[in-house]
């Protein structure tokens, strides 16, 4: 039963953190945030699986293992998806420069 309810939840839970990142405004932007975003939901499940089917210490350690690669993968996916908004805006304002002393549009 405690198996079901913990595949439910990571069901849920990557649903949820997927939903929130497909509105980034860099998810198409990235496509190394993408892949790396898309990389830790199966691998939060086999942490998932791992940490609930783990009846020995070293079944415990691969479990923590998946999930610190599964916690990784997401988070540097994430800043991946950050990092090419914030480099398109720098691009953007760049390309609005107005230079102060003559007026010139730089372009």
């Amino acid at each position: 039963m405690s198996s079901t309810v913990v595949a439910l939840a990571v069901i849920v839970g990557v649903c949820a953190l997927h939903a929130r990142a497909r509105r980034h405004a860099g998810w198409t932007a990235s496509a190394r945030g993408r892949f790396l975003m898309c990389l830790g939901y199966p691998t939060s499940a086999v942490a998932a699986y791992w940490l609930t089917t783990a009846s020995t210490g070293w079944e415990w350690a691969l479990g923590a293992g998946w999930t610190l690669a599964a916690a990784a993968s997401l988070a540097t996916g994430e800043a991946a998806l950050r990092r090419v908004v914030r480099e398109h805006a720098e691009t953007a304002m760049a390309m609005e420069t107005v230079e102060p002393s003559t007026g010139v549009v730089h372009l």
